[in-house]
């Protein structure tokens, strides 16, 4: 039986835009819940439709970056690339 972990890692192999939406945008909907703020309001302060929000969420609509920005500005989380690490950095990090 796969774990959930290896069912995400299936995803971010078979459609990266996919699995990136999809983590961004649970992160997105703990900041929401953490703050007790609805989808009504988080429209109201990013400007983005509830329908929107509500279809993201609900999987329905993948967001583009625009709206990803608009609702983080939102809620107080910054919108960010990182580079990833190599192996070489992940294990010196450990190291320290």
């Amino acid at each position: 039986m796969k774990t959930f972990n290896d069912l995400r890692g299936e995803l971010a192999q078979k459609n990266p835009e996919l699995f990136i939406a999809m983590e961004i945008v649970g992160k997105i909907m703990a900041a929401r819940d953490r703050q007790g703020i609805s989808q009504r309001k988080l429209s109201e302060m990013s400007g983005v439709p509830q329908k929107t929000i509500s279809r993201i969420e609900n999987g329905i609509d993948v967001p583009k970056i625009s709206t990803l920005i608009k609702l983080t500005t939102a809620l107080g989380l910054e919108f960010s690339v990182v580079e990833k690490e190599t192996a070489d950095e992940q294990s010196a990090t450990l190291n320290y």
